[in-house]
This record gives structure tokens, sequence and C-alpha cells, in this order.
């Protein structure tokens, strides 16, 4: 008896808790929040230079300022709805940060003389041979493992989070974000205001 007492209080909490905390309210950010994220991008054994700041940097609920951040912040556009939850991606915020072109299979660095590459052509840099497009994610500056992801515009923006997308021949080491130490101090000085 005592233990169908306490597996059902158990319930009951676990019940209440779901109920303050749903899974279904969805995944931020919201509209009020502002999160960052690292970002790093490969090609063929070179880490390229941060991206240049957005132009579009009051319009766009996914931007970057040139410090190798992605800044999710859905209240700064007209549409917070477009930039929030699950549409925080990586995938949106290429689409929408001009002359950078990110899809499952190719990736563009922008800038004039930038080749197009996609996956199955030659990497002639650093590394050498058939490349294709992944990326690597981890969780925080402090996670010790990372997760290969092989289409980088399904990637959920989180905050905290650092990426590396990288063009590189399949089993090439894929680097940390340069930006991670910028990570942690603007999540510092945003955790201690």
């Amino acid at each position: 008896m005592a233990v169908v007492v306490i597996g059902g209080l158990g319930l009951i909490a676990y019940s209440r808790y779901e109920v303050q905390h749903p899974a279904s309210a969805g995944i931020g950010p919201s509209a009020s929040d502002t999160w960052y994220a690292a970002l790093g991008i490969d090609i063929c054994g070179t880490l390229e230079p941060n991206l240049p700041a957005s132009v579009n940097l009051s319009t766009t609920g996914l931007r970057t300022f040139g410090d190798g951040l992605i800044e999710a912040a859905p209240s700064v556009s007209s549409t917070p709805s477009a930039f929030e939850g699950a549409h925080a991606t990586l995938g949106l915020f290429a689409t929408n940060y001009t002359g950078f072109t990110l899809t499952s299979t190719e990736i563009k660095y922008p800038g004039k003389h930038q080749p197009l590459w996609k996956n199955g052509a030659n990497c002639t840099g650093k590394l050498k041979g058939k490349a294709s497009l992944v990326a690597k994610v981890w969780a925080s500056p402090t996670a010790r493992t990372a997760s290969v992801v092989t289409d980088p515009t399904k990637i959920h923006i989180d905050n905290g989070e650092m990426i590396t997308v990288a063009f590189v021949p399949s089993g090439a080491p894929i680097p940390q974000p340069r930006s991670k130490s910028t990570l942690v101090q603007t999540i510092s000085g945003k955790s201690s205001g």
C-alpha cells in the first residue's frame, strides 16, 4: 500500500511540474529573449574570418555584429514570430544574411571572389580531397563532446551553443569557432547584469 501511495504522490508531483513547465510551450528563443551562439566557418581546413556585421541589423531577428556570434533577438524584427522558437535556425540566419549561401549541400562565404563549394568538390587548401558540408555543434563552451550534423541548415540556434560549419573531406578535424571567448564573455556579462 505504501508503494502505491508514494508512486501516486510522485505522479502527482510530476504532473504538476509538466503543467507548470510544458514541453509543448515550445523551444526558445521567445520574442523577449536575446540568445547568443558562436559561429565558425571552416573551408578546406581554413577557419574563415568572422562574418562581417549583418547589413539588416534593425530588421532581422537573427543577426551578427561581426564578432563571430549569432544573436537571436526576435523582438528586433517587425515580425518576431518568424524568428522565435523552432524558426531560429542556422538556415534562417543564412537566408537573411546578404551574400552568404548555406544549404544542405553547398556553402559560399560572402565576398566578390569567393567560390560556391558543393558537396563532392575537391578541396585544394590545407586539406585536399573530395569534401562535403557538415557542422559540428557543441551545446556550450564547456561541452567536452559535440554532435556532427550533416544538414547545417537544420541546426536550431540555442543560447551558449557553438557551431562550426565545415566544408571538409570526410574525417577531417573540425575546430571550435574562434569566437568561443567572445561567447563566454557575452554570456557572462548578460548573466551578471
